[in-house]
Parts: C-alpha cells; structure tokens; sequence
C-alpha cells in the first residue's frame, strides 16, 4: 500500500484525538509509524536489490517485481498488519464520528 497506509492511520489519528478518544488516537499514532517504519524497511530491501543491478538509475517508484520480491515476507507481514490496524482505526473513526 506504500504510503497510503500511513495516511490513513494519521486521518484516524486526527479525527480521534477531535473527538477527545485519546487511547484509539495513541493507537492509531502508533500504527501510523509502525507503517511508515515497515514500508521504509520495505523500500531499503528493493532498492539495495535495485543498486546491485547495472541498469539502476536510483528513482524512488521504479522498484521492479524482482526488486520487491528480495523484500522478506516477515516485514511484508508486518506491513499488511499495520496497513489494515490503520484501515479499521479509520472505519471506526468514521462510524464513532457519526454517532
């Protein structure tokens, strides 16, 4: 999801901490580092794939589905867990918002 999974938590942040949630808005602080951390993990495994190749020319988007295949599925995971703790945070920001 790359960055978008950072917004997220952070929109999720935003809209808790206005409705004086203070815990779901740590929570939801905590799950947008977690997935800014893991997608620059991510992104360091590619691009050191990317700098062992002869063609590199060292763009931020132009990671190859080899390149990100050499990213360990363990952080992959860690990703995705964040990416979707973040997707719920927002949904029951917004559900909390209606009420």
């Amino acid at each position: 999801m790359g960055f978008l999974s950072v917004i997220i938590s952070a929109v999720a942040a935003y809209l808790f901490f206005g409705m004086d949630h203070s815990f779901l808005g740590a929570l939801a602080v905590i799950v947008s580092i977690g997935s800014f951390w893991s997608w620059g993990i991510m992104h360091n495994f590619a691009t050191d794939k990317a700098r062992q190749l002869k063609d590199y020319r060292g763009g931020f988007y132009d990671i190859t589905e080899e390149e990100a295949d050499s990213v360990p599925n363990w952080i992959a995971t860690v990703n995705f867990v964040f990416a979707l703790s973040g997707f719920i945070l927002l949904l029951t920001a917004f559900v909390k918002a209606m009420n």
